[in-house]
């Protein structure tokens, strides 16, 4: 029961990151702004993050409950890894915006489409919230502190696409590494905490 509500609530993040990718992608690719585009790859991770929760909460059905818990933590590693590499991309990509500036090509619509994509993690976090009481997962913990995390990641992001339009500096190459290094330092974190009980158990 609790790896079948751990297995619903990542096939159903499955579903919604890949749809927020698209969304992003296409908003991101039509104004030319690297926050916007580097928060659509982050989406991507996400998506692929949940499908290797999908196969771990799959094979964790199959074995007993401390074969089951390392399964789910080393399916954490895994997603963090994932994320902490986003992240670094983020940091690459903002330094090479800041050398390089681009012009932005801002628009409401767009930005609409973005404060849309953030209320639609606010509500896949509290999903993942929902399933976790079934499932007191460390995997929909991570998803859940992925999802707000994420939130803030896309609302600094729109800022440094309203900001590019206002100011004559590359700011959505700044937000880019200030995305990627939050990111980062909580991906690594997540890192180091699930590694510990890999080792130790």
């Amino acid at each position: 029961m609790m790896n079948k509500a751990g297995l619903t609530a990542v096939s159903l993040g499955t579903v919604f990151n890949l749809f927020l990718f698209f969304a992003k992608f296409y908003v991101g690719i039509s104004t030319n702004s690297l926050s916007i585009y580097c928060d659509a790859i982050n989406n991507l991770g996400d998506t692929f993050s949940c499908l290797i929760a999908v196969l771990g909460f799959f094979l964790a059905r199959k074995v007993s409950e401390l074969k089951s818990q390392k399964t789910q933590s080393l399916c954490t590693f895994v997603i963090s890894l994932i994320i902490a590499a986003t992240g670094a991309y983020f940091v690459y990509n903002g330094l090479n915006r800041l050398l390089y500036p681009l012009r932005i090509a801002y628009s409401v619509e767009y930005s609409y489409i973005i404060i849309a994509t953030i209320f639609a993690k606010v509500l896949m976090a509290i999903m993942y919230i929902c399933f976790n009481k079934k499932a007191g997962s460390p995997v929909l913990k991570a998803m859940v502190l992925d999802s707000f995390l994420d939130c803030a990641t896309t609302t600094f992001a729109l800022m440094g696409l309203f900001l590019i339009t206002k100011i004559n500096f590359a700011a959505d190459g700044v937000f880019a590494i200030i995305i990627g290094t939050a990111v980062t330092v909580s991906a690594v974190k997540n890192i180091i905490e699930q590694g510990r009980y890999l080792i130790n158990n």
